[in-house]
């Protein structure tokens, strides 16, 4: 199964009974270490309702897995399911969409158990974001600056908490996610950064990208 691509953050799962729908957890994917984790909300677990699965039992710790869990393989209907097209055409996804995360929360949202499989929006770019990228490339905030075109003021400021202005924000939330746009404007304008460090950039975005195939 192929991993998320990052145009869906994340996918809520919630309890939906007859009156009501309670908040279960959150299930992300951390690129950096090629790993799905679930957690369950604080709330779901004092209420003492049903887990998720055999394998993801109710506790406070985070559930970890290299390979998506059961639970949510088993909401995606097989690709050789004759009805499988018109599922997909119903949720006005390409039947070649391979995002888990965009078939949970489209084909997989609704099944035969209870739960609910709901899409977490994309929050706009925040400096935290912005500044882990930058430190996971390995880059000073000048030759971050130089490598994707951006002033070294505005980049400082949007690292403290300010907006660089709606265009700039854009470009940069671009880079974040989608690494071959961020590894094309990198190698435009890279000329001035040390070749070593070139280098490493490169391979990262380079991972990156393999890793969203």
């Amino acid at each position: 199964m192929h991993t998320p691509t990052g145009k869906v953050p994340s996918v809520l799962v919630y309890l939906e009974q007859r009156k009501s729908r309670k908040f279960v957890g959150e299930l992300t994917y951390n690129f950096r270490k090629h790993l799905y984790v679930f957690a369950y909300d604080k709330a779901y677990l004092g209420s003492h309702l049903i887990p998720l699965g055999p394998e993801l039992p109710l506790s406070p710790r985070k559930f970890t897995s290299p390979t998506l869990f059961e639970p949510f393989i088993d909401r995606l209907p097989s690709r050789e399911n004759p009805a499988y097209q018109e599922y997909c055409a119903a949720e006005n996804i390409d039947v070649t969409e391979q995002d888990p995360f965009i078939l949970l929360t489209t084909i997989g949202k609704r099944g035969p158990s209870s739960f609910i499989f709901e899409r977490k929006k994309q929050i706009p770019l925040g400096m935290e974001e912005l500044k882990a990228f930058r430190q996971e490339l390995g880059l000073t905030t000048r030759e971050f600056a130089i490598g994707f075109a951006i002033g070294t003021k505005t980049l400082i400021s949007i690292e403290n908490g300010h907006s660089g202005g709606r265009d700039t924000m854009k470009r940069l939330e671009l880079y974040i996610r989608f690494p071959e746009v961020a590894l094309f404007e990198f190698r435009k304008n890279c000329a001035a950064i040390h070749r070593d460090k070139r280098k490493q950039v490169e391979h990262i975005l380079s991972e990156r990208k393999t890793q969203l195939k």
